[in-house]
């Protein structure tokens, strides 16, 4: 987020960790910062199927699988990966975060597919209509065998399974001041931006660990944990999870813990 930092994208790599070959922020996961100096050109070429993007900050176009789309703070879009991705700032420096399944593909010894033959087309989700969205959801309420208050990202290729890629879910996920989500566990791991979380926190396998602006989380499988809002404005967190894997395979375990 510093204003010195020049155009390019940062890792969120815990591949030393995992004993991974290649950049992963989990096994099948690389989360990253795209940072977009004004007037300058970003291009992102992964070697994956399809690419989630979370604008932080800033105004620009991208531009992938012959089409353009117009971006600004808050927006998520979606692209397919397989060929170039060129992102560029208009009217202010640009921050992005990016995610996609970049490990799983290099793990496989994978070619990632053509743009066209890519398991998503370019989608764009704008901000405002995002945040409508969640505020219906607030209307129509929720009992106790939901995690949580989600809006979940989808796309005519996926709205079967509604999943963002075949394997991957992405959801924007809140939490209401004073409240705090059931405790439970999964076995996908969950890669997480903080957009809104002043005065939160996670419950991970008993380990408190305190929310940071901006800031990427890992919460890793079959970790038992819970999220607690103490401030008092909506927490807001993206998340991305390889879940589609373990529906598509029957295993995604997902459990209400509360002892």
């Amino acid at each position: 987020m510093n204003a010195s930092t020049p155009t390019g994208f940062i890792a969120c790599d815990a591949s030393g960790e995992m004993e991974c070959p290649f950049p992963a922020t989990s096994p099948l996961l690389l989360a990253r910062y795209a940072r977009i100096r004004l007037g300058e050109t970003l291009v992102d070429e992964p070697q994956a199927s399809g690419v989630i993007h979370y604008v932080i900050e800033g105004a620009g176009q991208t531009s992938a699988a012959s089409e353009q789309i117009e971006w600004n703070a808050g927006d998520v879009f979606v692209v397919p990966g397989g060929g170039s991705i060129t992102h560029t700032a208009s009217d202010s420096d640009a921050v992005l975060w990016v995610v996609s399944n970049e490990p799983h593909i290099r793990f496989e010894k994978l070619q990632p597919p053509a743009q066209e033959s890519a398991p998503t087309s370019v989608v764009h989700y704008r901000a405002d209509e995002i945040d409508r969205q969640i505020e219906q959801l607030y209307h129509i309420g929720q009992d106790q065998e939901t995690a949580g208050t989600a809006l979940i990202f989808s796309s005519d290729k996926q709205q079967d399974s509604r999943n963002v890629l075949p394997t991957l879910t992405l959801a924007m996920n809140s939490l209401p001041g004073g409240a705090m989500q059931r405790p439970h566990r999964h076995n996908s791991v969950a890669v997480s931006l903080v957009i809104q979380g002043e005065h939160c926190y996670s419950l991970i396998d008993g380990e408190r660990k305190d929310w940071a602006p901006w800031a990427t989380t890992i919460t890793p499988p079959v970790s038992v944990h819970s999220h607690h809002n103490d401030g008092d404005e909506l927490a807001m967190f993206l998340i991305v999870q390889d879940g589609g894997l373990y529906y598509h395979a029957r295993a995604m375990g997902f459990k209400f813990v509360d002892d």
